[in-house]
């Protein structure tokens, strides 16, 4: 599949007044509206940068959708929780400003790759964050998550670290607060879920398995996938290459739950 590549890309957009929180906005040929897909990049809650956002971005737009890789501020500057403020903040932003970037706002999807798929869960699971960002939680319509956490209790009890126990802490009522799983039951908006994993890392594996039997628990739409073969970081680098299947499940879950609003 040969794919075109975004028509131009606005970079170091600020959403907020701190130095990172900035976001880059790749938009789709011709005039518009389009619909809005927000990329969150990982880096295990300490680290990464949006410019990954380059290896997601054209094989969308190419498809129609404008795709904004966000920045936001990291551990130890700011909580985990504080993270997920800052993505709330950015499809704030992005929706005042809809007409400015030629944006609809009937729905928005989310993407997030390893802790930015624990940042994208919690953004659709725990919607206070959406709310007092002052975005109705039903604009959400889809989560896209790769190789992401949202069961932190079993992360840290299967697969302790020094680095994600500086994230979170030892507060196991925090762990619970903030695990996507665990706020399923509180929600009062549904968009679609969509998991995808690759089969070469267990931690990863571990945490879809668990997160999918909770949506499946709660009645939630869910899709789910897997990348045979490859490994974590490949997920976003080989987003588009050919015979792998990241692009393919997540315009197949954009046209599904997206084209819903």
């Amino acid at each position: 599949m040969l794919l075109a590549p975004a028509a131009w890309a606005q970079v170091n957009i600020a959403y907020g007044p701190a130095a990172l929180q900035v976001l880059d906005l790749y938009q789709p040929a011709g005039v518009g509206p389009f619909p809005l897909v927000v990329f969150i990049h990982g880096g295990g809650w300490v680290g990464g940068n949006k410019a990954v956002g380059k290896y997601i971005a054209p094989g969308l737009a190419a498809a129609g959708y404008a795709v904004a890789s966000v920045e936001y501020r990291k551990v130890p500057e700011v909580t985990a929780a504080a993270q997920v403020g800052d993505a709330a903040q950015a499809v704030a932003f992005l929706l005042r400003n809809a007409a400015r970037f030629r944006l609809d706002t009937a729905g928005v999807a989310l993407i997030g790759h390893s802790s930015g798929a624990h940042v994208a869960a919690l953004l659709a699971t725990d919607q206070s964050y959406l709310s007092r960002a002052g975005v109705d939680p039903r604009r959400l319509r889809a989560m896209i998550a790769l190789d992401g956490v949202y069961d932190v209790t079993a992360n840290l009890t299967q697969y302790p670290s020094s680095i994600r126990m500086e994230v979170f802490g030892s507060d196991k009522a925090a762990w619970r607060a903030l695990s996507p799983s665990e706020n399923l039951r509180h929600m009062q908006a549904h968009p679609g879920f969509c998991l995808l994993h690759e089969d070469t890392d267990p931690r990863f594996i571990e945490q879809a398995g668990l997160f999918a039997q909770a949506l499946t628990a709660h009645h939630e739409a869910l899709r789910s996938a897997v990348a045979p073969g490859l490994r974590h970081p490949q997920l976003v680098g080989r987003f588009a290459t050919p015979g792998t299947v990241m692009l393919p499940f997540t315009l197949d879950c954009l046209g599904h739950f997206l084209s819903r609003a």
